[in-house]
């Protein structure tokens, strides 16, 4: 399960509607709790979309990017719990390309956004190489 702030699920989405017609990605910051397999978010990171030549429909997030915020999780005594993005006039639900960089334990929302307004949101989750739709607590 994620829990998660409706604060942040709007801040998400209002990144998704800047963003549109292309993809933005952040990351998800927080607490895991691996005997309930919870994830609770406390803060969201955007950064740059690396992908220049198919940001309508990738994402890339550098190693430096992922390190820095690595780092800032660290020194809050908080860590990585997931990764968003949006999908620009496509559903919600991940692609090959996303199982393809996908890494268990952690959430992975994406954003519907459709003619430029983020329309829905899912969670996924990956497990035994398939992401599984997850429950969200938007409190």
């Amino acid at each position: 399960m994620l829990k998660i702030k409706k604060q942040h699920i709007e801040e998400i989405k209002r990144q998704a509607k800047e963003g549109y017609p292309y993809e933005v990605c952040g990351f998800l910051i927080g607490k895991m709790d691996y005997s309930l397999n919870t994830r609770e978010v406390l803060e969201v990171i955007q950064v740059e979309n690396q992908n220049k030549e198919r940001a309508n429909d990738r994402f890339d997030i550098s190693p430096k990017d992922y390190m820095k915020v690595e780092q800032y999780a660290d020194s809050k005594g908080l860590q990585i719990v997931g990764i968003y993005h949006s999908h620009p006039d496509h559903p919600d639900r991940p692609s090959q390309t996303d199982l393809q960089f996908a890494l268990e334990d952690l959430s992975y929302i994406i954003v519907s956004v459709q003619n430029g307004e983020p329309v829905s949101y899912k969670s996924w989750y990956l497990e035994n190489n398939k992401f599984v739709q997850e429950e969200v607590d938007e409190s």
